[in-house]
């Protein structure tokens, strides 16, 4: 198996009840009757997903590790060149983010980062809320705690994924996420499948 995910564990029923319980949270409906269903296919369309042809180019990029226990994980991989044009083309502005958010981000290996543009990736799945492709936690000043950074949504970031496999991983863990809020009774089913993103 290609090393950009390791979730043999997280994607079974008894470790997602198993999580509920672990965040403090109660049981308070079933899991859905066809999770299992779910999560074999979520398993094989991941294992389908490294098959698909990789297309090597020498344009930036920004990757990251995201963990899920002290054992699981999975990889993401954005093309900046491609986010850079879409943060253009969709005439987004930089906002003003104070220096917690970056330093509370997860950070990512930017290839060749030398504009020195802040770009946090917004990411609901992890505990940080944000991936901070671009940019250097080390250069943040004590003294400064606003900056001007680029602040994106999934909507626009995952267009510049270099491969169909992190989209997959993204919303399969967006999607589990959804799933722990219900057994918790946090969010209704009927929303819960109103918001779930395909994974195909």
């Amino acid at each position: 198996m290609e090393k950009i995910y390791l979730l043999d564990e997280f994607l079974t029923v008894p470790y997602l009840k198993e999580l509920v319980k672990s965040n403090g949270l109660k049981m308070v409906n079933p899991p859905p009757q066809e999770l299992e269903e779910t999560l074999r296919y979520y398993k094989q369309r991941l294992r389908s997903s490294l098959d698909e042809p990789y297309i090597m180019n020498d344009h930036q990029k920004a990757k990251v590790r995201i963990p899920l226990n002290q054992d699981e994980y999975y990889c993401m991989e954005w093309n900046m060149t491609k986010l850079k044009y879409l943060i253009k083309r969709a005439q987004i502005k930089k906002i003003e983010v104070t220096e917690k958010i970056i330093a509370s981000s997860l950070p990512a290996h930017c290839e060749g980062d030398k504009d020195g543009n802040w770009t946090l990736l917004s990411f609901p799945t992890i505990t940080s809320k944000y991936i901070l492709a671009e940019g250097n936690k080390e250069n943040i000043s004590t003294d400064q705690k606003i900056w001007d950074a680029y602040l994106i949504q999934p909507q626009i970031h995952l267009q510049a994924v270099t491969r169909s496999i992190y989209r997959n991983l993204f919303a399969i863990h967006f999607n589990y996420s959804l799933i722990c809020s219900y057994i918790a009774g946090q969010l209704p089913l009927k929303e819960v499948e109103a918001r779930v993103l395909p994974v195909i």
